[in-house]
């Protein structure tokens, strides 16, 4: 997969903050792409092939399976019976519902990933498909429904931070901890937190050359150091414009870019639109993330589906 061939997908958290979940829909299929949030794809029947970089894993009913904002992916080779729940997770939600069922966390930085990217990564990298069984799968695919169908905020945000909070605690007792750690996953969730980083700080970070951590970004994930750094920066700034920074310079800035050029630049070149149509496609169309169910009328709180989007939800 070269550098430029997977995009950002646009911005859809407008009308829950906390995140999105969506039913399979396999009459879209998105090309290679990736998310400037924490993805969780819980898989209910079938099978299916999940490529994560150049990487191609193949995933089963009963699995939960971890996508890293900024790590390009796309879903392919379908079983006739596939069907899976895709559910997005805001960082400020991810770091909550962290602290609840790890106890610990970084409180101390304003990154909005800083408070669990790092031990996320450390838990996830290389192991980022989780068995969670039949008995743990079924109140998953419960919580996703509730958002799914919800018609009010209240009892949406309460499931979605839910379905966090369980999904992390299945991850936690289920992961295989004999495979080998994945450096390159290591090292994206390092820029996550740090936007900042160089390759040479990042490989002292890990213990690592800088030309083995080279190697591994590009085997394991498609890209160069550089680029993913460059994808990092850009999923900060979302987070931060996503969280009440109005001022697009200064979450520029707070991302880790040196100017307001550089960043419209990177920005352009990986969401294949500028900053303003961005946020603008994106505020018109995620009214969608909390949508009624489909055999009753919306609440005025939250809008259904509108129908040219039911054929187009992100996966």
């Amino acid at each position: 997969m070269g550098m430029l061939s997977a995009l950002l997908q646009e911005l859809v958290f407008d009308s829950l903050p906390e995140g999105a979940v969506w039913p399979f829909d396999r009459s879209y299929i998105r090309p290679p792409h990736f998310h400037g949030q924490l993805e969780c794809l819980l898989v209910k029947r079938g099978t299916a092939v999940l490529w994560l970089g150049p990487r191609a894993v193949k995933v089963r009913q009963g699995q939960l399976c971890w996508v890293l904002p900024g790590v390009p992916h796309v879903m392919g080779e379908f079983s006739a019976d596939f069907d899976m729940w895709v559910i997005q997770l805001d960082p400020n939600l991810v770091a909550s519902c962290w602290r609840d069922v790890i106890g610990c966390g970084d409180t101390s930085s304003d990154s909005p990933f800083a408070g669990w990217s790092i031990p996320l990564g450390e838990m996830l990298a290389g192991r980022t498909i989780v068995d969670a069984g039949e008995d743990e799968a079924r109140p998953l695919c419960q919580l996703a429904s509730s958002v799914w169908t919800a018609t009010d905020r209240p009892p949406a945000r309460r499931s979605i931070a839910d379905l966090c909070r369980l999904a992390l605690r299945v991850t936690r007792g289920n992961l295989d901890t004999r495979r080998e750690l994945s450096v390159a996953e290591l090292a994206s969730c390092l820029l996550l937190s740090v936007p900042t980083t160089d390759r040479y700080a990042a490989a002292a970070e890990i213990g690592v050359s800088e030309g083995f951590l080279s190697r591994a970004m590009h085997r394991d994930l498609g890209v160069t150091f550089v680029e993913h750094r460059s994808r990092a920066r850009v999923t900060h700034f979302l987070a931060l414009v996503q969280h009440g920074e109005s001022n697009l310079l200064a979450a520029a800035l707070g991302a880790g870019f040196g100017s307001y050029a550089q960043f419209y630049r990177t920005f352009c070149r990986v969401s294949g639109s500028r900053p303003r149509d961005y946020f603008a496609v994106g505020r018109r169309h995620s009214s969608l993330i909390v949508a009624a169910d489909r055999r009753r009328p919306a609440s005025s709180a939250v809008m259904a589906l509108p129908e040219h989007r039911r054929q187009h939800a992100p996966l």
